[in-house]
This record gives structure tokens, sequence and C-alpha cells, in this order.
């Protein structure tokens, strides 16, 4: 699924895994949860956009269920299941950029599980372009 967004993917969040709180799932699932009842209230009980609605809010509340459960401990895998359901719960959001409760700044991809992995990841990207920088400066000689 990134590479289908990949050139209009949600920018990274301004946090890691590990400074996601509940409060960020409470506050994406009561946006979500405001667009199926917008849903439903425009469209007659039983009819296909009412069943897409509730199918919907099912599909959401599992998500946020599963996101919901990585809040127990720190423990990378638990971090690491935070940061794929949070993820999976931006994708569902992300469509609704733009419009009135959306929070941009907040309701974005985690890149990191935390600050450590984040700094490892910049050193990473650091090493690769000198590399590559090297390896050009190598050529041209």
């Amino acid at each position: 699924m990134l590479e289908y967004f990949a050139h209009d993917e949600p920018r990274p969040a301004p946090f890691n895994a590990d400074e996601l709180k509940p409060e960020h799932a409470k506050a994406i699932g009561a946006f979500l949860d405001e667009r199926v009842k917008e849903l439903r209230a425009k469209h007659p009980a039983g009819s296909p956009e009412d069943r897409a609605a509730r199918t919907l809010k099912e599909a959401l509340g599992m998500h946020l269920d599963a996101l919901n459960e990585c809040f127990e401990d720190e423990e990378p895998e638990t971090l690491q299941a935070r940061k794929t359901s949070w993820n999976r719960l931006v994708f569902m959001v992300w469509h609704w950029e733009g419009t009135e409760g959306y929070d941009s700044y907040q309701w974005r991809l985690v890149r990191h599980l935390d600050a450590d992995a984040a700094v490892e990841s910049a050193r990473r990207l650091l090493a690769a372009r000198q590399e590559a920088a090297d390896k050009k400066r190598a050529e041209r000689q």
C-alpha cells in the first residue's frame, strides 16, 4: 500500500511510536466516528451506503482496538505494533485531509520506534550519503 501513496504519502509524524499516547488514538477514532455518523445520516438504514458505513465502523473499531492494546508497555515489540497500528489508521483517515476537524499535524505516519531509532536512522542516512559522495568523487578521479 505504501508504494501506491508514495508520491502523496502523509508527512512523517512529529513523534516516535513511544510518544504516541491513548489520547492520539481517541482523537483519530472520534474524528472517524463522526465521518461514519455523517454518512449514515445521509442514507436510509439498510441501503448500500449505510452498510458500507457500518462496515467502515467495524473496521475502524478493530484497528482502534489493536492500537489501544499497544499502550501497555514500551517494549520494542509493543512499540513496533503501536507504530504499525497507528500507521494503518493514518492511511484510513488520510483521505479526509483538508476537511474540518482533520489534524494534519498529529495524524502523520510514524517512522521510528523511539528517539534512539530515529538517531540511528539519521546516522545511516548520513553515512549512505557520504558513501555515495565518496563513490562519485572516486569515479571522477
